[in-house]
């Protein structure tokens, strides 16, 4: 190939070419080969260069917009993004990362010992997909708190992690914003409820100070005890409100999955119901351990347990298999009770919703939130009269 080129070009030219073949190497696209002076063969080969160059520099400009594009999108996004490859060398951070972070671009996650010593070992060992707390005192004394999740991603047959974090604090102000609004809405329904009644007996009661009204000793007592029960569902209905807004992140820890699944058969076993169903629990997955906060989903399990064996089931069963992927492992727990008609399926998960007389609507609430902790999900089917079947599915 050289003894080619030696031919077609003479000295000057030659050296131009390896000139250009630097600039290239580089990605140094400014440079043209001169066709002056240039005929023939010659000409037409330095032509085939040039529109080479040209092609090398278009595709590294629209390179390049591309990144500057997606630098500028990522760089709206709130949360603290920060790309490493295998080792933990640093690829990329968007620009909140950058400002709430180190301010400036780490080469290397370890860097981020200058935080704390523990927050580069905590960061690499957060387990994929799974949001997860991150707290810690800095060297000022300050407590730092983050929401922080790590995912894999493959670019050109390359593994890479991908890690966001939140500070604790603008995860619970949008937390606080959203259930500000759903509590003005359902305190608004509720409270007025109870309240309305209350104001009204009262009412009759003043008038009936300050007035010759006749009410008995009878109606008194029932207007007094009507007051004290619409009082004290209100407080009720408070508390269970606190109960599904201060629900933890888990605390996960690795759980031999067989021997959650036997408390849970002896859990079972002490519980009475009337029909008293027959209990299945079942192991699919063989000897596995999984990472889970263990009294969460002990709770979830047993709560979908006991709502399965109060529908009037005469079987209730609990299986715990593998998604057909293997990525994930679900827990299904099936009965044969009266169902749930369409309407009310769709509102299983919504807080206050219940289908039993004197429930309270928390239940089912409470177990979705701790399964979205958990990076999971819970689903329900079910028809009047037919099988009724909740899973729980959760990543491994």
């Amino acid at each position: 190939m050289f003894s080619l080129f030696q031919n077609i070009f003479h000295n000057r030219s030659l050296g131009r070419l390896r000139q250009m073949l630097e600039s290239l190497r580089s990605k140094d696209f400014s440079l043209q080969y001169s066709l002056k002076s240039l005929r023939g063969e010659e000409r037409r080969l330095a032509e085939e260069i040039n529109a080479v160059v040209n092609l090398l520099r278009e595709e590294e400009h629209q390179h390049e917009r591309q990144v500057q594009f997606f630098e500028a999108l990522l760089s709206t996004v709130p949360s603290m993004l920060i790309a490493t490859d295998e080792t933990g060398a640093v690829k990329w951070m968007n620009a909140t990362a950058v400002n709430g972070l180190c301010g400036f671009r780490i080469p290397h996650l370890n860097q981020l010992a200058a935080l704390h010593p523990d927050f580069p070992v905590r960061l690499k060992a957060l387990r994929k997909g799974t949001a997860q707390l991150l707290a810690f005192t800095n060297e000022r004394g300050e407590a730092q708190k983050y929401s922080a999740v790590r995912t894999l991603f493959f670019s050109k047959g390359f593994a890479y992690h991908l890690y966001a974090l939140d500070h604790i604090e603008t995860v619970v102000q949008q937390s606080e914003i959203e259930a500000q609004q759903h509590l003005v809405r359902v305190m608004n329904h509720e409270i007025m409820n109870s309240l309305t009644p209350i104001i009204s007996l009262s009412q009759t009661l003043s008038e009936s100070l300050t007035t010759d009204a006749d009410l008995t000793t009878s109606e008194t007592r029932m207007a007094l005890e009507a007051i004290h029960r619409r009082a004290e569902g209100l407080l009720t209905f408070v508390n269970n409100y606190r109960k599904l807004s201060g629900v933890p992140l888990p605390v996960l820890t690795e759980v031999d999955l067989e021997h959650l699944l036997t408390d849970l058969r002896q859990l079972v076993q002490r519980m009475d119901f009337a029909p008293q169903p027959q209990f299945e629990i079942t192991n699919n997955c063989g000897d596995v351990r999984i990472t889970i906060d263990r009294t969460q989903m002990e709770q979830v399990l047993i709560n979908l347990l006991k709502n399965a064996a109060e529908s009037g089931a005469t079987k209730v069963s609990l299986t715990a298999e593998f998604t057909p992927n293997g990525r994930h492992i679900q827990f299904r727990v099936t009965d044969n009770g009266t169902g749930f008609a369409p309407e009310a399926l769709q509102h299983l998960f919504t807080p206050f919703f219940t289908t039993k007389q004197g429930g309270q609507g928390i239940g089912l609430a409470l177990c979705k939130q701790m399964v979205n902790n958990h990076g999971g999900t819970i689903t329900a089917q079910s028809v009047t009269g037919a099988d009724t079947c909740f899973t729980v599915k959760l990543p491994r």
